[in-house]
């Protein structure tokens, strides 16, 4: 650990002291380093290559900074360095639709910002000037406080009813931002909800139930959404938004409860989630680029399959333990266990609905390509870099024992069936769908969504448009003597020259006779 009080404010440091803090950094900086080497192939060639590295290198400096800060306000500078840096990202195209969603998103990106300073002045006078994380913790908290905290931090998470900018700026992205992006830079508003609240408050105690019924809203709205779209990185966006409702629950549930027990699987679920989604996103960028070959759809279908916790991957593992922690946790009468359970039942069927959509919208996607080209260097290079995920994915139970222990758990056979039946409920579902061609109207799909009307309107709020000036007439003598000329040919003298020295005699003679 550095320590900076010396030099800087009270508590000022640097370090992964905690468990928390490494993990999130090790998951964090393998995908921030995977999607730089994604980059350095699929940008090759464009434009605007130095802008987009120079706001990438910002907000990878951002992220790692809060994961590992040890007191509020080293959070809160690479918190917001990660934020405004990562508009540069959103707006890299220059489009018309991506200054749009870079409009959006830095109105919303400010707000938070503003919400959570409001906070972290609060609890600064609650601890007497105090920023490190040990004293943070050992002071009561108040409703505004946690309202700030959770609403702040909400709109970088990008949970319902927070994920506005999320459909908008994923599209807009490259794909390597993108997977950064939903990898690692919402979960900086999930580190610091656990962060900056204290677990054992008996205020925060109260709001758990909300919370996880916030968690599963996100989670079922984020599927119902993507339905509505056929664009795969819209798509890939509102899973986002289902995924983080999980992990909003996981958060829920170790603050009651095993705290132990609920942190290990949402450190698990998060990593999970880092890699599974940076890697789609990056297979999305190579497959809106050309037409793959066939066998290539690996590379989609094994993240997809962990995401829908297919027997024996980590996301099975992760899933089967949630489950477990929902019966343990004492919670009101009216959000018992078997509720919550009935919850992730339904939330595993419409995950699983939600990517064979995806799959359904990367093959709409390819069929646009007439020819499969040879592929080359670069794009095995990207193909690679997508591997590399993968294996670290497949991997991640070997390589951290206690996700081991959680994926042996699943071999039971009532645990595998648990896990198989909403998978296949789900297919057979879709298979009925398109056996009897069901379809959603067209004037549902892709619609613009109404929150960029009101990006606009508060635009015009901060940036009036400038008020209509009458325009300023001037006679142009140049000209009328040009006129008078022309309409009288053939003297010596032009009528203007005569016309100016009368007015010069004039003024002699009054100048005389006074």
């Amino acid at each position: 650990m550095i320590d900076l009080s010396a030099w800087l404010w009270p508590g000022a440091g640097l370090g992964l002291a905690t468990e928390l803090q490494q993990v999130w950094w090790a998951f964090s900086l393998t995908l921030w380093l995977i999607a730089a080497a994604f980059s350095l192939s699929f940008l090759a060639g464009t434009a605007h290559r130095g802008r987009y590295w120079l706001f990438f290198g910002l907000s990878f400096a951002g992220n790692l900074l809060l994961i590992a800060a040890l007191d509020a306000i080293s959070f809160y500078l690479g918190f917001s360095l990660m934020s405004l840096s990562a508009y540069g990202l959103v707006v890299h195209s220059g489009s018309k639709s991506a200054r749009r969603a870079g409009r959006l998103y830095l109105q919303l990106a400010i707000i938070g910002e503003l919400l959570l300073f409001a906070a972290l002045v609060l609890r600064a006078s609650a601890a007497d000037g105090q920023f490190d994380w040990q004293s943070w913790q050992q002071v009561p908290l108040d409703h505004l406080t946690i309202l700030l905290f959770i609403t702040g931090l909400g709109l970088k998470a990008g949970f319902w009813p927070l994920h506005i900018w999320l459909p908008q700026a994923h599209p807009a992205a490259p794909a390597p931002a993108s997977a950064v992006l939903s990898g690692c830079m919402i979960k900086a508003g999930v580190l610091g909800m656990l962060l900056f609240l204290p677990s054992g408050d008996p205020l925060l105690q109260s709001w758990i139930p909300y919370l996880i019924c916030l968690g599963f809203g996100s989670a079922i709205f984020g599927v119902l959404a993507s339905l509505l779209s056929r664009q795969p990185k819209v798509i890939l966006a509102y899973s986002s938004v289902s995924q983080v409702g999980y992990i909003v629950v996981l958060v829920a549930l170790s603050w009651a409860g095993s705290p132990a027990a609920a942190m290990l699987v949402l450190l698990a679920y998060a990593a999970h989630h880092a890699f599974a989604k940076g890697a789609l996103f990056l297979y999305a960028g190579l497959s809106a680029k050309q037409r793959l070959p066939r066998y290539w759809q690996l590379l989609f279908w094994l993240p997809a399959l962990s995401l829908m916790a297919l027997p024996l991957t980590g996301g099975a593992a992760i899933k089967s333990a949630l489950k477990g922690l929902v019966t343990e946790v004492a919670l009101p009468l009216w959000l018992n266990a078997n509720s919550l359970t009935a919850l992730l039942s339904l939330g595993a069927v419409l995950t699983a609905i939600l990517f064979l959509h995806l799959a359904q919208a990367f093959q709409r996607q390819q069929r646009q390509f007439t020819a499969t080209p040879a592929p080359g260097l670069a794009l095995y290079w990207q193909a690679g870099c997508i591997v590399i995920l993968l294996l670290t994915l497949l991997l991640l139970p070997w390589l951290w024992p206690p996700l081991l222990a959680l994926s042996l758990q699943t071999l039971a056979w009532p645990t595998i069936w648990a896990l198989c039946w909403p998978l296949l409920l789900a297919f057979l579902m879709v298979s009925v769908v398109r056996w009897r061609h069901w379809q959603l109207p067209a004037s549902w799909l892709d619609r613009n969504s109404v929150v960029l009307l009101w990006s606009l309107w508060l635009k015009r709020l901060y940036q009036p448009q400038q008020q209509w000036q009458a325009p300023v007439y001037r006679l142009n003598w140049r000209a009328w003597e040009r006129a008078i000329n022309r309409a009288t040919p053939g003297t010596v003298v032009g009528p203007s020259a005569m016309a100016l020295l009368g007015l010069l005699l004039l003024a002699s003679v009054l100048w005389y006779f006074t």
